[in-house]
């Protein structure tokens, strides 16, 4: 609070100050509600009692001068104010009613007055308790009149509230559009609630131009609703099921019991700081609260800009930013900063990220955490389940660095979904400059083979490795055009290889997304590195998992890092794992590593492997470590002499439970050649994200590659987000067409010059 603003400060009532006696002197204990405080400045034990609102500072000085200077007057209120321990003026009622609206933050006296003349407008949009909500919040303020939403005269009936109370069915009925429309086109604003259901919903509290608008809520409420949008879509006229359905007259009760001392704060405040913007959820059977902040989308089309994101121009443009090698990247702001950033966007309604949980204790070494994420719309029960189950995946050496990467992937897959308010052109390969224009076949790289055999291979694999139908060249599709960093031109790529959900993705069936080159980032630049160190390491992979080469290990120790040393200590004591590391850098010079695991002391070793790729060894090999770990979880329980494996998927669960380190020696280091050190790779960062970007697009530039990036971010969200391709890198699931697979591990000696796809690795890449 700022002291220049108080006049006549006083106390507030909801503490109350106790003078006690010490051998230094006298001193204050502040007793409140929610917090105790001690006192023992003695201008301040001098100045409270004092302190009723009554008294002007300067007044306040004058009655303790002869013992405190000016100086020290203005010190202990600035101290008590920063301490929000002050209210201005008298507080004009009696003190347990002062303490409730000063606990609230609003003058008790003007709370009072409102509370008695105020006109509330209860807007009914289908909610089975409306009548309830008025007869109950009419003891309580002056005035309460009932408008049905879709009354003609809506417009005009706003202007004689005080305050409009809107309560639907549903929060994504329909009608509430109506109510949206009328307080945007009148600058008012207006709260919802939800009184019915066994979760209570107070708020959010909207203010025009302010706070997001209901079409914001909307949006997101909206997506996070996959049961009732699969269901809607299967029955009668997409009607939505209803999923609040509980009445009780006590929840109710407490639901207007809750807005009515909002109100006030509204009233005379004009905003809440519980509830403007926010909404809070009362889950009534087990009496837990949780807080759900709107996030204002600046491209909403109702109370924003939609064209922000239907921008046709893809060009790239990377601004220089100082970073460091931290947190598992190059990063540009420190984990606490994204961590405190990023938050906002984990709420089961109102997020983007719709759940957040540890699979690892606090303090484990391997931290890993998983994050709700929402694809598109499912149209068939396969598809529900799998939605339903998608999750994304953090991992870190801390706590916050394993939060803060679950909560990025999970809005990196969010930002990928396909919407169509993105631009994309429809035409024929055939139409198109073939010179600006990226062929699926350049991205997928299967092989003519593997196209031939899809039928069959399709039938017995994994869906990771399913064979799409080659594109003929006269095919209309949907291109997206993104940015060559290569050549600072302009590169059309099929929308279906960039989004999920692109109707392309099922119509055509000739590519579909994945998350090769996605990633998120504080600025553009950061998140285009981490999408190229990404697809490096899976090249990387590529070229030693298919031919199973033999390659060097790496001796950890080398390293001299604490975190690898506990580690590694700790699989073997606490885990009874076996840990090791293979060196698999290729041509491209950026340091790429395996981290591999068994069990010796179980019926199955239960592999695990791990992946990085960084301009810097050391984080490269951290992030292949913390990459290791997320697999920890998967195959943790033990049960009856088995491995009671924590995913379905039959082709994981065929690894773990076959594949044995002495039947493939491709997954131990090779005997024969040194260790890969520290030492063995320079860093060859710059100190600059951008610096660093450019840096690895000459390094793919001299190996004949392009870079192409599509900016995925979207103006709602707190990260910025790509997808990056280099059509000719491997993808390490499987892809047999000619070039690097084949020929890279040729130059560098590794395999035969001109094996056949018959020997190929059978084993494929299982995640």
């Amino acid at each position: 609070m700022d002291t220049g603003r108080l006049r006549r400060p006083r106390l507030r009532a909801d503490y109350q100050p106790v003078l006690c006696s010490g051998p230094e002197g006298a001193y204050l204990v502040v007793v409140g509600e929610h917090r105790n405080l001690l006192i023992d400045d003695p201008a301040t034990v001098a100045l409270t009692p004092l302190l009723d609102g009554t008294r002007t500072v300067e007044r306040l000085a004058a009655l303790v001068a002869d013992r405190h200077p000016m100086a020290a007057v203005a010190s202990g209120l600035r101290r008590l104010a920063g301490l929000e321990l002050l209210a201005d003026g008298p507080a004009g009622t009696r003190t347990a009613v002062a303490a409730g609206w000063d606990a609230r933050g609003v003058a008790p006296d003007a709370a009072e007055q409102w509370t008695a003349t105020g006109r509330v407008l209860l807007v009914d949009a289908g909610s089975p308790v409306t009548a309830s909500i008025a007869d109950r919040l009419a003891p309580m303020v002056g005035r309460v009149q009932v408008v049905a939403a879709d009354d003609p005269d809506l417009r005009a009936i706003l202007a004689g509230a005080d305050q409009i109370v809107v309560a639907p069915g549903s929060y994504v009925d329909d009608r509430l559009s109506l109510v949206n429309d009328a307080c945007l086109s009148a600058g008012r604003p207006w709260t919802l609630i939800r009184a019915h259901g066994s979760v209570l919903v107070l708020g959010p509290h909207l203010i025009p131009g302010s706070t997001g608008c209901w079409s914001c809520l909307r949006q997101r409420w909206l997506e996070n609703e996959q049961v009732e949008n699969y269901l809607a879509g299967q029955g009668d006229a997409g009607r939505r099921v209803t999923v609040a359905r509980a009445v009780l007259p006590g929840t109710v009760a407490t639901a207007v019991g809750l807005l009515a001392a909002e109100l006030p704060v509204l009233a005379v405040a004009g905003r809440s700081p519980r509830i403007t913007g926010r909404m809070i959820t009362l889950d009534s059977r087990d009496l837990t609260t949780s807080e759900h902040e709107l996030i204002r989308q600046p491209q909403c089309p109702a109370c924003g800009d939609p064209g922000l994101t239907r921008a046709a121009d893809p060009r790239i443009t990377l601004a220089a930013a100082a970073a460091t090698d931290v947190d598992g990247g190059t990063r540009t702001a420190s984990t606490a900063e994204v961590e405190q950033r990023l938050t906002r966007h984990v709420s089961r309604y109102l997020g983007v990220v719709t759940r957040l949980d540890p699979l690892t204790g606090p303090d484990d070494l391997t931290q890993s955490w998983i994050s709700g994420h929402n694809f598109a719309v499912a149209r068939h029960p396969a598809g529900l389940r799998k939605s339903l189950r998608g999750l994304s995946g953090g991992k870190g050496r801390t706590v916050a660095q394993a939060k803060v990467s679950a909560i990025a992937e999970a809005i990196e897959r969010y930002s990928g979904v396909w919407r169509d308010d993105r631009p994309v052109r429809r035409a024929a390969y055939a139409d198109l400059d073939p010179a600006t224009t990226v062929h699926p076949r350049d991205l997928l790289l299967f092989s003519d083979k593997q196209y031939a055999n899809r039928g069959h291979s399709n039938a017995g694999g994994g869906h990771f490795h399913r064979v799409p139908v080659p594109l003929a060249d006269d095919q209309p599709l949907d291109w997206s055009t993104a940015w060559s960093l290569t050549h600072d031109a302009p590169r059309d790529v099929p929308a279906a290889y960039c989004w999920y959900g692109h109707p392309d993705i099922a119509a055509l069936d000739v590519c579909a997304p994945d998350s090769n080159g996605c990633s998120a980032g504080n600025t553009l630049a950061e998140a285009i590195l981490q999408g190229l160190g990404e697809l490096v390491e899976r090249d990387s992979v590529a070229l030693w998992w298919y031919h199973r080469s033999r390659l060097p290990g790496v001796d950890l120790a080398s390293f001299a890092d604490p975190w690898i040393d506990a580690l590694q200590a700790h699989y073997e004591d606490a885990l009874g794992r076996e840990l090791w590391a293979l060196d698999l850098t290729a041509d491209l010079g950026m340091p790429a590593y395996a981290a591999v695991s068994r069990h010796l002391e179980r019926p199955t070793e239960d592999v695990i492997v791990g992946f990085g790729s960084h301009l810097d060894p050391a984080t490269a090999l951290g992030r292949a470590l913390t990459e290791l770990n997320q697999f920890l979880p998967i195959v943790a329980r033990f049960v009856g002499g088995n491995t009671r494996y924590g995913i379905t998927d039959p082709d994981t669960v065929a690894w773990y439970r076959t594949v044995r380190v002495a039947d493939q020696p491709w997954l131990t280091p090779d005997p024969q050649l040194p260790p890969s050190t520290v030492h063995t790779h320079d860093r060859a960062g710059t100190g600059d994200v951008a610096g660093d970007v450019r840096h690895c697009v000459d390094r793919l530039r001299r190996a004949g590659l392009e870079v192409i990036v599509l900016d995925q971010s979207r103006p709602d969200l707190d990260l910025a987000v790509v997808k990056v391709m280099v059509p000719g890198l491997r993808h390490f699931w499987r892809r047999l067409g000619p070039g690097r697979l084949w020929d890279v591990p040729a130059a560098l000696a590794r395999t035969p010059r001109a094996p056949g796809e018959d020997s190929i690795n059978p084993l494929n890449v299982f995640f």
